[in-house]
């Protein structure tokens, strides 16, 4: 066997390493950072462009190990380890979908689920509502008490449905204006901290350490702030722990929340609806923050979990030199 077909049979046994991950997959000469083979979830996803010789800064935004990667218009969680292949070492760059988001099928299939228990529900709750107002004027205190339980529960159900509609009707949220991709944090925040109790913003530092205006929509960044902030007031081992909102930069807010860690069995799934440690909560809070983000390409990730410094969340917007 001559040296050339010793090299064609190494790349092969590389491309074999990769080729059955459906997650993009890029191996980068360590020292150039020049991409030299690609597994075809990613090369399909840079359309016509062939990725290979191209710097993988090009392909893929990178930021802190511990930040989530952007690529093909979407937020992946980077796994970087190093091979030796022809005496040398190299990267091998896996791109994997954050396990605790549901995917847009998923979300898809949900969001119509909740639609068609809406749908069934909605008129007989309607109807149970305006027979107890017909029957309110009973004259016996007993029978008072029992109808005043179920006009309660009753509230309580639609109060429930009413979280429902705002998952269903999530796209509803999502501005589609041009001309409004920047805006004024700190005055959102202010704003924001100023519908709740003067308790509650006793507890809350605002940090700026960005220069300039934040690179986002201003009325989708006051939306997924204020759900960001409201779980962080509502975290169920927080409610005296300190809060801190920190403008990192102008494309990156942390919120944290000085309590315990979320159990890994809550952290692992997030995102999706229903998932959450509070008491007579749907866990929509999360998942509608997550389908605002990510329709303004950009994401919400766990970014600290830990009883020493709390749970940290943090909205990372997307580059704008990436396409």
């Amino acid at each position: 066997m001559n040296n050339r077909e010793m090299r064609d049979q190494s790349v092969n046994s590389l491309r074999s390493l990769i080729s059955e991950t459906k997650d993009p997959v890029f191996l980068i000469e360590t020292d150039s950072d020049l991409i030299f083979e690609a597994n075809s979830a990613a090369i399909s996803a840079c359309g016509s462009f062939n990725p290979i010789g191209e710097s993988i800064n090009d392909i893929v935004h990178l930021n802190t190990p511990d930040a989530p990667a952007f690529f093909d218009d979407r937020w992946f969680t980077p796994n970087e380890e190093l091979i030796s292949w022809n005496n040398k070492t190299h990267t091998k760059l896996t791109l994997n979908h954050p396990s605790s988001m549901p995917d847009e099928s998923t979300l898809f299939t949900i969001r119509n689920m909740i639609a068609v228990l809406l749908h069934r529900l909605r008129s007989p709750m309607t109807g149970m509502q305006g027979y107890l107002e017909m029957v309110e004027n009973v004259t016996d205190e007993r029978d008072q008490r029992k109808l005043s339980k179920v006009s309660e529960g009753l509230d309580y159900l639609f109060e429930i449905m009413d979280e429902l509609e705002l998952l269903h009707h999530a796209d509803a949220f999502i501005e589609y204006e041009e001309d409004t991709d920047e805006s004024d944090a700190v005055s959102i925040i202010r704003e924001i901290l100023y519908t709740f109790d003067p308790d509650i913003r006793n507890r809350v530092s605002v940090l700026n350490n960005s220069e300039g205006h934040f690179q986002f929509n201003g009325r989708e960044l006051k939306q997924i702030l204020t759900l960001l902030i409201t779980n962080a007031v509502e975290h169920p081992s927080g409610y005296d722990a300190p809060i801190t909102i920190e403008i990192e930069s102008n494309s990156k807010v942390n919120v944290t929340n000085g309590g315990s860690a979320i159990p890994e069995d809550i952290a692992s799934t997030l995102y999706f609806p229903f998932v959450t440690t509070k008491a007579n909560n749907l866990g929509i809070g999360l998942s509608l923050a997550q389908i605002i983000a990510s329709r303004r390409r950009a994401t919400i990730l766990l970014s600290n979990n830990s009883d020493e410094n709390g749970i940290r969340f943090s909205l990372y917007c997307s580059p704008v030199s990436m396409n």
